[in-house]
């Protein structure tokens, strides 16, 4: 179902954004990481066909490895503990959960894993890959743009902020249940800062 959406929108994709950065920009290929306390995994869904909610996956972990000298080599992998999804509620968030839709007990992440890179420009590039939710996987793309690298205000080390978005049809994985409870098409966004892995 719905969950992803990095979002990616997250990812150090540009080769000229880490030219500022000799050490970093010297080596084929740099890791990066999500830093999970600045990085939010949101999705939107239609409810009841009046409206819409908003919500949130609140764990998440992801690796990307970056080719400065060659973006479209720039690999990403991305998990999302579907458990950990907000809606707003206890009850909401337990309706999600269930068998029906997300089915967390029985598959508590949803995976993306990039396949191929296409740079838009120095700052976007459209990154396909396998989405993985309820045990289903099947081809996604998403948008990702980038900022500048910058210095962490606190620690000093260099950061990239990014955001992901990408749209999720829930019916590709086969969740159709609930259909005038629950809308289809689920937009999602990533959105948040890498840091250099060690």
């Amino acid at each position: 179902m719905a969950t992803f959406t990095s979002t990616l929108s997250k990812t150090a994709l540009s080769a000229s954004l880490l030219l500022s950065l000799p050490t970093i920009a010297s080596a084929a290929l740099q890791k990066w990481q999500l830093d999970v306390t600045k990085t939010t995994v949101d999705f939107e869904v239609a409810y009841l066909g009046v409206g819409t909610v908003d919500g949130q996956f609140h764990k998440m972990s992801g690796v990307i490895d970056y080719d400065a000298k060659n973006p479209t080599r720039t690999t990403i992998n991305l998990t999302v503990n579907t458990d950990s999804i907000d809606a707003g509620g206890n009850l909401r968030n337990a309706f999600l959960r269930r068998k029906e839709l997300l089915n967390s007990a029985q598959y508590p992440t949803m995976r993306f894993v990039s396949k191929k890179v296409t740079m838009i420009n120095s700052k976007e590039a459209n990154v396909t890959g396998n989405f993985t939710v309820l045990g289903q996987t099947k081809p996604l793309t998403v948008k990702v743009v980038l900022s500048d690298v910058t210095n962490d205000s606190v620690t000093r080390q260099p950061v990239i902020n990014f955001k992901a978005t990408g749209i999720i049809n829930r019916y590709t994985y086969g969740v159709t249940a609930f259909p005038k409870v629950v809308g289809n098409m689920i937009p999602l966004e990533i959105s948040g800062q890498l840091v250099a892995a060690n």
